[in-house]
């Protein structure tokens, strides 16, 4: 069950986005064997698979505009790291002196763009051994004229246990990918089975209630974990994620959360009277006539706002049309939900062309209307009884919703 993602490996140490801790102190160490002024690049190794991230331990996507600060375990060691341009991009990548340990020999290259096989291939398209402060790597401008997803490698010959800081910046302001904007209009399933798993195992866990459920797992941290998780720079990765982190954060982040506020019902919904089309004032007008004094019946209709991915809840319909006022003090019992055919069932003694007028005029033509029906039975007086039938029907896919009632005596 999902909780909260952690990315953890044996060679890789944890990742800090955005870091930027001072160097760490380290005066007085004397320079260690191969880190001495003599430049010595330490190159990943070519795989036989030739895909150069088989050599790498792969630690993440960095934005451009932003760092990641981590750690070497062992060496030689070539850690690697996934980022997203569009053509034309000009870029800066640089191992900084401000986050990274003294006396640290690193190299940087930059492979891609990854091809549609998943492989960013064998040929680094930039590399550097200490363009950087003292003997820390950097690429000053780098121009992609193919826009995709680039592999950088920040390599080590003796830097084990030392932390390194790597920034990348766009120099020309034309850096970001240019994403289709409808592959993040819905919450894609693998995010979406996270954060649901999430949500309902801590409930199931802990037995905290889903309102406090959800407000743990959809923090910053979860969109975060969530990104990582899903965009881990494997070939079969979402397309979305060549958006990077930002995108996924402002645009998709914000669908999930709505999708899933509206999906447990952790929300209030407004209803809007509308005018009942003159066809169903009709139909009810000519039912109360052939009544007498028997029955009576009333119908009122609305419409609601909705704008969620999430389907609108028919318990959350009648709740916000049973919590007006002027019903707070009646008895209703709910009695379950109707099909469509037994609502007509239900009214057809006077209302038998209530249901067909209904669909015509409320419904998309291509909706599952869903009905709650409600009760209410008292004793007028000695041997008078009264039954109260309210129905709540609602259009989900036109946000249309009708309010039947009937009522009956014992006369």
């Amino acid at each position: 069950m999902l909780r909260k993602l952690v990315l953890s490996s044996l060679l890789a140490p944890v990742l800090a986005i955005g870091a930027c801790g001072p160097a760490l102190e380290e005066s007085g160490e004397p320079p260690h064997v191969g880190e001495s002024a003599q430049p010595v690049l330490y190159a990943p190794p070519v795989p036989a698979s030739g895909n150069i991230l088989d050599s790498t331990a792969y630690m993440g996507r960095v934005e451009l505009g932003s760092a990641v600060q981590t750690r070497f375990t062992t060496h030689p060691q070539y850690l690697s790291f996934g980022f997203s341009v569009r053509p034309g991009a000009q870029v800066k990548l640089e191992v900084t002196h401000l986050g990274s340990s003294m006396y640290l020999d690193t190299g940087l290259f930059v492979y891609g763009p990854r091809r549609a096989d998943g492989s960013y291939g064998t040929l680094a398209v930039a590399q550097d051994d200490d363009a950087g402060y003292g003997q820390l790597s950097k690429v000053a401008a780098l121009a992609l004229a193919q826009g995709g997803d680039y592999l950088a490698v920040v390599s080590t010959g003796t830097g084990a246990g030392k932390q390194f800081r790597l920034q990348l910046d766009c120099l020309n302001g034309a850096c970001a990918p240019a994403v289709d904007p409808a592959l993040y209009a819905t919450c894609d399933l693998p995010v979406a089975t996270r954060l649901e798993e999430c949500v309902e195992g801590t409930v199931e866990e802990y037995g905290v209630s889903l309102a406090s459920a959800y407000d743990l797992c959809t923090g910053p941290d979860d969109a975060h974990a969530a990104y990582m998780d899903v965009c881990d720079g494997s070939a079969a990765a979402p397309a979305w994620c060549t958006g990077g982190e930002s995108q996924f954060t402002q645009r998709m982040w914000p669908v999930c959360q709505e999708h899933y506020l509206h999906y447990y019902g952790l929300y209030t919904l407004a209803l809007a009277p509308m005018t009942v089309p003159a066809t169903l004032q009709a139909d009810v007008a000519a039912a109360n006539a052939q009544c007498g004094n028997w029955c009576t019946s009333r119908l009122e209709t609305f419409t609601f706002a909705w704008t969620s991915t999430a389907a609108p809840r028919l318990d959350k319909v009648a709740e916000a049309y049973l919590s007006a006022p002027e019903y707070r003090d009646h008895r209703y019992s709910y009695s379950g939900e109707l099909t469509f055919s037994q609502f007509a069932d239900d009214v057809s003694m006077f209302w038998s062309a209530l249901p067909h007028d209904l669909l015509a005029e409320l419904a998309s033509g291509t909706e599952t209307v869903r009905i709650a029906h409600y009760e209410w039975d008292y004793m007028q007086a000695p041997s008078a009884m009264e039954w109260n039938d309210l129905y709540v029907v609602l259009f989900p896919q036109s946000h249309r919703v009708a309010v039947f009632h009937k009522t009956f005596w014992e006369i």
